[in-house]
């Protein structure tokens, strides 16, 4: 049903480089409801609402606002708090206080079931509320939904930092692993393929969390690579694991939701191929990089991310809760969309990940089914950069022949 009161928005979870494109999409709807009287913004997700701590985004100015739309990272501040029974009490009595009738957050499943538990306890909380959860993650790992909004733009960055990289490691004849997050779902590493135009161009190798790998076929890969193309980009999910592998690549540390701290595989894919290959092998992880280089914005990212915000404050006014807004690909090229939704129980608690028949049958690379999905997500701003991801020429090498006997250094 439609409601007349406050509303209340809040970032959760890791931010992306559009993460704020939603909020943006959201003031700008909000601004033009007739429902909505005041509009909040949660300082740091559920902990702004628990302690109060929230601004008028009405009252801040329109060209801010506008400017915050191509801001990386979360203009709110961001929480990974999961919030206990006795939080969500508060969170409702902080609601009632504050006449606020709409509650929107944007986030990952963690955020989603959040928003799921929040609409179950206003149903019996004698409070009429309408609630949305709106779509975000880097890790492209959301039920339902054809892609989430910053993975487009990870993506870009991951794809584009490996063109970069190989040419350094083409160039010494050397081995390059590459680090890419990724807990469960190996979407970003897997389109770090997206920018392999020809066959002896990088990543030569891609290892994503849905396989696991013997490590004798492991190094067998590496060195039927390299010696076929004298030198070798690997690209690697964070939660890659060889079978039955005893390498340390997560940390005793947990974070708020019980999950692992992830790091460390490049290295130590690294140190086995430079003691298998004996050359020169460098790793690097693209780390938080992945969530707010900005630079590497991508122009549909930006536009889903703002639509899905605009679109939850639209569906919300007209009397819908409980639901998370979706996006529904119309067609690759040009690459159109719409926005849809999905009931918050479809989507809380569950990962979507790569599809066994997007892995190819050697289980160390994608299939051209996922570079078709993939590459119309990653397209630039013409503002900022050229679109899709960087190709760079090569020399066409005519070699001369030599003239003297073969050079055997001492």
């Amino acid at each position: 049903m439609s409601l007349q009161g406050n509303a209340i928005i809040g970032q959760s979870g890791g931010p992306s480089i559009v993460i704020n494109a939603s909020l943006v999409g959201a003031i700008e709807a909000a601004r033009d409801s007739a429902e909505i009287e005041t509009f909040y913004g949660a300082l740091h997700g559920i902990n702004g609402i628990l302690y109060e701590q929230f601004i008028d985004l009405f009252r801040e100015d329109h060209e801010l606002v506008e400017q915050i739309r191509y801001t990386p990272s979360a203009a709110l501040g961001t929480s990974r708090l999961k919030p206990n029974d006795a939080d969500l009490d508060r969170c409702m009595e902080v609601f009632q206080a504050h006449n606020i009738r709409y509650f929107f957050y944007i986030g990952g499943d963690d955020s989603q079931l959040a928003c799921h538990r929040i609409s179950q306890l206003a149903k019996v909380s004698d409070w009429d509320m309408n609630i949305v959860g709106i779509p975000k993650t880097i890790d492209n790992d959301l039920v339902i939904t054809d892609n989430c909004p910053g993975f487009g733009s990870a993506a870009r960055l991951a794809a584009s930092a490996v063109q970069f990289v190989a040419r350094d490691a083409e160039a010494f004849g050397n081995v390059e692993v590459i680090e890419i997050m990724g807990r469960g779902a190996g979407w970003i590493t897997g389109a770090t393929q997206v920018g392999r135009q020809e066959e002896q161009y990088a990543p030569h190798l891609v290892y994503l969390p849905e396989v696991t790998v013997d490590p004798d076929k492991f190094l067998a890969d590496c060195h039927e690579q390299f010696d076929q193309w004298g030198y070798l980009v690997i690209a690697v999910s964070e939660g890659f694991a060889f079978a039955e592998s005893d390498t340390p690549t997560t940390s005793a540390k947990v974070d708020e939701f019980g999950h692992a701290r992830l790091g460390g595989v490049a290295q130590a894919l690294s140190d086995m191929v430079e003691d298998e290959l004996g050359v020169r092998s460098r790793f690097d992880r693209l780390g938080n990089l992945q969530r707010c280089f900005a630079f590497a914005a991508s122009q549909v990212d930006l536009d889903e991310a703002y639509a899905v915000g605009q679109n939850a404050i639209n569906r919300a006014c007209a009397g819908e809760s409980d639901v998370m807004i979706t996006i529904q690909r119309k067609s690759n090229e040009p690459f159109v969309f719409e926005c849809e939704d999905t009931s918050l129980t479809s989507v809380a608690g569950k990962t979507k990940v790569v599809p066994a028949a997007w892995i190819n049958e050697e289980q160390n690379g994608i299939t051209e089914e996922f570079v078709a999905y993939a590459r119309p997500l990653m397209q630039g701003r013409h503002e900022l950069l050229a679109p899709g991801i960087p190709h760079y020429p090569r020399f066409q090498k005519q070699m001369i022949a030599g003239k003297l006997s073969e050079y055997v250094r001492q």
